[in-house]
């Protein structure tokens, strides 16, 4: 019980540190303008596009099958569009409010099966457990970042963006209580799962995202170099972590 427990808070830590890390380096961001606005859509839709390209839809293949991943990510990106039509009939004020909260159910999609990974490995050995918890913080670092900066530019608060940011990493605990008590999951459940929170992100990235960056006059050139800087970034942060 003990030993499930420890597992569950170092879950919840890495989780909620990572995105958290993550808002809280844009806090100091105080009067974003059009550039800087859109230099970082770009650059953090870029890391997004990356790591769900590289890492994510890759993982559900190799843990399931391409069948399996495929049918994830076409449920991804049919439930953020039906949550995307909902806010959109709701009419939400802000544009990057809807964005930044449609970031947050993705990353939070795709935290649990993380979390899985987590509490399977501390059954292996702790080493493993908690390498796994460092890797998964390390991942969420971009994600909250890409949560925050279109938080800020719709005007949240600095305590409130904190706020929203650490939240999505609490399924990580929850996955990795869950990955300590079973000790396996199907492969083909973990598959669709890990494809349906790429497919999340996609949707995000490539329909919210990335074009937002593009919406205001004369930062074509930081758009760009944002989206460049990205995908770089992410290739790097999955390569090296």
């Amino acid at each position: 019980m003990e030993q499930i427990l420890m597992t569950t808070v170092i879950g919840l830590i890495a989780g909620m540190l990572g995105t958290g890390l993550g808002g809280a380096s844009i806090i100091l961001w105080r009067k974003p303008d059009d550039k800087s606005v859109s230099l970082l859509l770009g650059l953090t839709g870029g890391m997004m596009l990356s790591i769900v390209l590289v890492d994510l839809i890759p993982a559900s293949i190799e843990h399931g099958s391409f069948v399996a991943a495929v049918a994830g990510v076409f449920l991804g990106l049919i439930a953020l569009d039906l949550t995307a039509y909902y806010f959109k009939s709701e009419k939400m004020d802000d544009w990057y409010i809807q964005t930044g909260i449609l970031l947050g159910i993705g990353i939070s999609l795709h935290n649990f099966p993380e979390g899985l990974a987590i509490g399977a490995g501390y059954l292996v050995t702790t080493e493993l457990g908690f390498g796994l918890a460092v890797l998964m913080a390390l991942h969420n670092f971009p994600e909250g970042l890409s949560m925050a900066t279109a938080l800020k530019a719709g005007g949240w608060s600095s305590p409130k963006i904190l706020l929203a940011t650490i939240l999505p990493g609490i399924p990580m605990g929850l996955g990795a209580l869950t990955g300590s008590l079973i000790g396996y999951i199907s492969p083909v459940v973990l598959a669709i799962t890990l494809g349906f929170a790429g497919g999340a992100m996609l949707y995000i990235t490539t329909f919210e995202l990335i074009p937002s960056a593009y919406n205001f006059r004369y930062t074509k050139v930081q758009a760009t170099i944002g989206v460049i800087l990205g995908l770089v970034a992410g290739v790097l942060i999955t390569i090296l972590v």
